[in-house]
C-alpha cells in the first residue's frame, strides 16, 4: 500500500509541477470525480423533478431535476435559497465543496499556470516551433555581436533568431539588451538546454531554419568534440525528416588543430546532404580581420589597420617585410600562418634573397619552434629555420636549422622565412634587436605584433618598446580581449595640430566580442576565383564576365573543402599582389602580359606555402615517377594522400600549370569588379 501511494503521490507531483494542462487535467479529473460521488450521495435525498407534461410544455418555472441542480449547486452558491428545507445540509455540503474547487483550486491553477508560464519563458523552457529563424547554439562573449550584426543584416529581413545555450536565459538577455533596440530585442528568443542532447536540439528546429551558427559554450576543454557531437546529433535529426533541405551550418572550432583538419578533409558524403558546413576559429578569423580585411567595427567604434606592406614592393624593390610577433601564443601562431599566406611579392621573382621573414620572439621559443615545425612539418621539408638564442656574451647567436627532407634544387625555393628567437621581449638584448630593424636605414618593413596570453602584460610590452619604434611610426598591434578602449584612447591625437603622437601607431586587436564578421565578400571572391578557373579549364579562356551569386555558389557547393580553401587564400592575397604593380585599391585594373606573367609567379609561390601550411607535401623523386605515369596515380596521391606535384619552384612547374596561375591572374579585374560592385 506504501509503495502504492508513493508511486500515485510521486506521478501526481510531476504532472501538476509539469506543463499548464497537465494542471487543468488534474483539476478537473478532480472535479469531476467528486461531482460523480455528490450525485451518488444525491440519490439518497428526494430532488424535485419535471414531469412529463412540463418537459413537453417547456414550463419557465419547471424543476430543473436532480443533475442540473446539483451543478447550479457546485457552481453557484446563491442557489442554496431555492433549496427545499429537507435538503439544506445536504446541499451546503455541495456549495462548500464547489467553492473550495472552482474558486480556490480553479483560481489558484489557473494562476500557478500564468506565473509557471511567465517562469518557463524566463527560464527559456518553451518551445515556440519557428521557421525560418536563425539558430545560435551556444552562448559566449562574440554571440551578442554576432546578433547585433544579424538584427543589421537586411539579408536575415525580420526572422527571428533562437540562442541555445545552458546559461541561464536572463543572464543572455541582460547581456544582449545593451546592443539592440527594443524592435530587434522582440526578435531574440532564448531556449535553455544543452547541445548534447537531442531532445533539446530537437526544440531548435533547425530543419526549418535559414541558417545555424554552432558557437559552443565559454570556459570548455572538451569545446570541439561537443561541436562535432552536437553537428552528428542535428544531422541525425534531418535524416529522419522527409524532404529536409541543405542548411547553411557555421560551426566554432576552439583549437587551430581541430580547424586545420576540417581546412583540408570533408565531411563525410551522407552529412553534406544536409548540412552546407563553414568551419572557423576565432585566432584565425581575427587574424584575417586584422591582415587582410584590416577593419574592425563595433558600434560606432572603427579601427582601421595598416598592412604590413605599407609602401608598395615592385619588382624592382629592395625593400622587404619584417612581421615581428611577440609570444606565441594560439594568436601569435595564427597571425604568423595569416601572414605566411600574404607575403609574397615580385622582387623575390628578381632575386631570392628577398624573402618576407616572420620573426616569433618568445621565453620558450625553442619548444614552441619544435611545435610549430611539427604541424607544419611538410613546410619545414623545403625551407630552412632560423633560430636565435642569447649566448653567454648576452648576444644573440644566429643557427640555421637546414629543410628536413629536401636539399639542393628541390629546397628553399619558398619565399617566406620562418625565425625563432628565444628570450624577453624586454631584454636588452632584444630591445637592440628591434632598434635595428626599427632603423630608417633599413630595407625592411616592420610590423609588431604583442600577442601575449595575459592582456595587461601585453599592453605593458607594447607601450615600452624602444622609443625608435614609436618615432618612426612602425604599427604596433596589442593583444585585447575585452576592450579595445585604453588603447585606443592612447593612440587618438589629442591635439590635431600636433605632428607627432607617441601612441599614435597602436592598434588594440582580439576583442573576444567581435571576432565573427558576417560579410561574405571575402567568400564570393573566393567563388569566383573558382569560376575563373572552372571555366578556364573547361573552355581554355578566360571569361569575359561572372554570372549571379545563385550560379556562383551552385559550383562553389560542389568543391571539396581543401580547394574551397585554396581559392579563398587566393582571394585574401588579391589586395597585396596588385599593390605591387601599381593599384591604387579603388579603381578598376588592367594588367600587361609583362605584369601577368610576374603575378602568376608571385601566385605560384603564394600557392606553394598555401599548400604546404594546408597540410600538402611534395613528392620524393620515387613518388614522382609514379604520379607522372598516370592521370589516375596523379589524382590518387592529390585528393587521398595529399601530395602535389606542383609543389616546386616556378621554374621546375610544367606549363600546363603555369597557365592555370596566368589564368587566375589574368581573371583577376573580375575579382576586383565584382567586389566593387557588391
Amino acid at each position: 500500500m506504501n509503495s502504492i501511494f508513493r508511486l500515485l503521490s510521486l506521478h501526481f507531483d510531476r504532472s501538476f509541477s509539469g506543463k499548464g494542462w497537465k494542471q487543468l487535467s488534474w483539476l478537473f479529473g478532480i472535479i469531476l470525480f467528486v461531482f460523480g460521488l455528490i450525485f451518488i450521495l444525491s440519490l439518497a435525498y428526494n430532488f424535485a423533478n419535471p414531469s412529463v407534461e412540463q418537459l413537453a410544455s417547456d414550463e419557465v418555472n419547471a424543476p430543473l431535476g436532480r443533475f442540473f441542480q446539483l451543478i447550479c449547486l457546485f457552481i453557484d452558491p446563491g442557489n442554496i435559497n431555492n433549496v427545499p428545507p429537507s435538503l439544506r445540509w445536504f446541499a451546503l455540503l455541495v456549495v462548500v465543496i464547489g467553492m473550495l474547487l472552482f474558486t480556490g483550486l480553479l483560481i489558484s491553477v489557473v494562476s500557478n499556470m500564468l506565473e509557471r508560464r511567465v517562469e518557463r519563458f524566463r527560464e527559456g523552457d518553451i518551445d515556440y516551433r519557428l521557421r525560418d529563424h536563425v539558430v545560435i547554439i551556444g552562448f559566449d562573449e562574440m554571440v551578442p555581436t554576432l546578433i547585433q550584426q544579424i538584427c543589421s543584416d537586411p539579408h536575415y529581413q525580420q526572422c527571428y533568431i533562437l540562442v541555445q545555450s545552458i546559461c541561464p536565459a536572463v543572464e543572455i538577455r541582460n547581456k544582449i539588451h545593451t546592443l539592440l533596440d527594443v524592435k530587434n530585442e522582440n526578435r531574440i528568443v532564448v531556449l535553455h538546454g544543452r547541445r548534447d542532447s537531442k531532445e533539446d536540439l530537437s526544440k531548435l528546429h533547425t530543419t526549418h531554419a535559414r541558417e545555424v551558427f554552432l558557437i559552443g559554450e565559454r570556459d570548455e576543454h572538451d569545446h570541439d568534440s561537443l561541436n562535432i557531437d552536437s553537428l552528428k546529433i542535428i544531422v541525425s535529426i534531418h535524416r529522419e525528416e522527409e524532404g529536409c533541405q541543405m542548411i547553411p551550418f557555421t560551426v566554432m572550432f576552439e583549437y587551430q588543430t581541430t580547424f586545420a583538419a576540417f581546412q583540408l578533409t570533408d565531411l563525410s558524403a551522407e552529412w553534406r546532404k544536409y548540412i552546407d558546413f563553414h568551419p572557423f576559429n576565432f585566432y584565425e578569423e581575427w587574424a584575417k580581420k586584422l591582415l587582410v580585411s584590416r577593419c574592425y567595427k563595433k558600434g560606432d567604434e572603427v579601427i582601421v589597420y595598416p598592412s604590413l606592406d605599407r609602401t608598395p614592393i615592385t619588382e624592382d624593390s629592395v625593400k622587404t617585410v619584417r612581421f615581428v610577433i611577440i609570444g606565441m601564443s594560439r594568436m601569435g601562431v595564427a597571425l604568423g600562418v595569416e601572414a605566411a599566406h600574404l607575403l609574397h611579392f615580385p622582387n623575390y621573382c628578381r632575386d631570392n634573397r628577398y624573402k618576407s621573414v616572420i620573426t616569433f620572439i618568445d621565453e620558450q621559443a625553442d619548444r614552441e619552434m619544435n611545435y610549430f615545425r611539427g604541424r607544419y612539418q611538410h613546410f619545414f621539408e623545403i625551407a630552412p629555420t632560423v633560430y636565435q638564442e642569447v649566448n653567454q656574451e648576452g648576444e644573440l647567436e644566429i643557427q640555421i636549422l637546414p629543410p628536413t627532407k629536401f636539399e639542393g634544387t628541390d629546397a628553399d625555393f619558398l619565399d617566406i622565412q620562418f625565425e625563432f628567437i628565444k628570450g624577453r621581449a624586454e631584454s636588452e638584448v632584444i630591445q637592440k634587436q628591434l632598434n635595428e630593424w626599427a632603423s630608417p636605414e633599413s630595407n625592411e618593413i616592420l610590423t609588431i605584433a604583442v600577442c601575449l596570453n595575459y592582456p595587461p602584460q601585453s599592453v605593458a610590452i607594447g607601450l615600452y618598446l624602444p622609443d625608435s619604434i614609436f618615432e618612426n611610426n612602425i604599427p604596433v598591434f596589442i593583444r585585447q580581449e575585452t576592450s579595445s578602449a585604453l588603447l585606443s584612447m592612447l593612440s587618438s591625437r589629442k591635439d590635431e595640430e600636433c605632428e607627432y603622437h607617441k601612441y599614435s601607431h597602436i592598434y588594440p586587436f582580439g576583442m573576444m566580442d567581435n571576432c565573427y564578421d558576417l560579410d561574405r565578400n571575402g567568400m564570393q571572391k573566393g567563388m569566383v576565383i573558382h569560376y575563373i578557373y572552372d571555366f578556364f579549364n573547361n573552355y581554355g579562356v578566360l571569361p569575359e564576365s561572372c554570372p549571379d551569386v545563385k550560379r556562383l555558389e551552385k559550383s562553389w557547393n560542389k568543391l571539396p573543402v581543401a580547394q574551397r580553401w585554396s581559392n579563398l587564400y587566393s582571394a585574401c592575397s588579391i589586395d597585396y599582389k596588385l599593390r605591387s604593380v601599381g593599384w591604387d585599391g579603388k579603381s578598376g585594373i588592367e594588367l600587361t602580359s609583362k605584369q601577368i606573367e610576374l603575378l602568376s609567379q608571385v601566385e605560384h609561390n603564394r600557392w606553394n606555402v598555401e599548400k604546404l601550411l594546408l597540410g600538402f607535401r611534395k613528392p620524393t623523386a620515387a613518388e614522382k615517377k609514379i604520379i607522372d605515369s598516370s592521370k589516375e596515380k596523379k589524382k590518387e596521391y592529390k585528393n587521398e594522400r595529399f601530395v602535389h606535384p606542383d609543389i616546386c619552384s616556378y621554374e621546375e612547374l610544367p606549363q600546363s600549370s603555369k597557365d592555370y596561375d596566368r589564368c587566375i591572374v589574368g581573371g583577376v579585374s573580375l575579382v576586383v569588379d565584382y567586389r566593387q560592385s557588391t
